[in-house]
């Protein structure tokens, strides 16, 4: 198993922690505006690894968003493919196996919003 924690919030951090299986990883790859307390008896038990991400904080993100003001990066580029609920095996393929050049792919809960990205 290997979850990957996007919101960083107890209740998502404690979900990931307890729907990894023994011996699985959790990646923290959200950066939380306050500590957040987790099972770390259930960690230790099921011999389950925890990894967080380097970020690179608020001024690389100023820099993107003032590159993308000036239209010096479109952002869209890198946002390739967006897949339902429904279809996150092959959402997860793609990302694996950079399908059809895939950088930046996006599983969306709103069908809509999916189904309609789909079709650009």
């Amino acid at each position: 198993d290997y979850v990957v924690d996007c919101a960083g919030t107890e209740a998502t951090v404690n979900q990931a922690v307890h729907m990894t299986n023994r011996g699985g990883k959790v990646c923290l790859a959200a950066f939380p505006k306050k500590p957040v307390e987790f099972d770390l008896g259930y960690l230790a038990v099921n011999n389950i690894y925890l990894y967080g991400i380097r970020g690179e904080g608020k001024s690389a993100t100023h820099r993107a968003m003032a590159f993308m003001a000036e239209k010096r990066f479109d952002a869209t580029k890198v946002h390739t493919h967006t897949f339902p609920m429904k279809d996150l095996p092959e959402a997860l393929r793609y990302a694996r196996e950079r399908v059809d050049d895939a950088i930046k792919v996006v599983v969306s809960n709103r069908e809509s919003a999916a189904s309609s990205a789909a079709a650009e």
